[in-house]
């Protein structure tokens, strides 16, 4: 016997189909691999859009509590603000009453003018006019008020604005202007 190397004849068991010879076959064989490619590209872009959803999800979430805790912030600065103004007000105010120096024996003096029993709720005193309104209980404590008023040398062109009668209370509304005479209100009484 000799001693060849044995050969080895490539043996296909599986025979080429003549349909991929066709142009319709090589369309068809290029659409499947190509397919599998575009199938696997679609699927990583899909994966990468779920990811990217959900950190955009949880920046989201961390931006609505970071404005949710900003605006309660500032809501709470608002009564701090709010009385801010009002002492800037009354300050402004106080600085605007100050300029004017008012006589402090004069709301002594109205107090002895104005009878018991009868409330003022406002009191407006400018350099030469005093208006007022307030309440009276009855019509003769009023009448009593516009005669001291009156007969007062301190004052002049006494006028009544308002007289209205309270149904519920029976109680009189009343409001009145008067000039002030300064040369009257400097002397002490």
């Amino acid at each position: 016997m000799s001693k060849n190397p044995a050969q080895f004849n490539e043996v296909n068991f599986l025979p080429e189909d003549p349909f991929f010879e066709t142009v319709a076959g090589r369309v068809i064989r290029w659409a499947l691999t190509a397919g599998r490619y575009l199938v696997i590209f679609t699927e990583l872009i899909v994966i990468i859009s779920f990811a990217t959803r959900f950190k955009l999800d949880v920046e989201r979430t961390n931006l609505n509590n970071s404005i949710a805790q900003k605006v309660a912030i500032i809501e709470s600065y608002g009564n701090v603000e709010k009385q801010f103004k009002s002492i800037q007000n009354r300050i402004t105010y106080f600085k605007e009453v100050s300029q004017h120096k008012v006589n402090t024996d004069f709301f002594l003096y109205l107090n002895r003018v104005i009878p018991s029993g009868v409330k003022i709720d406002k009191l407006v005193i400018t350099e030469d006019r005093v208006s007022a309104s307030g309440i009276a209980p009855s019509q003769t404590k009023l009448n009593i008020l516009i005669t001291n008023l009156k007969r007062s040398d301190k004052f002049s062109q006494v006028s009544l604005g308002k007289i209205e009668k309270n149904a519920k209370t029976q109680e009189i509304e009343f409001r009145f202007n008067a000039t002030i005479n300064h040369a009257k209100t400097d002397n002490k009484n």
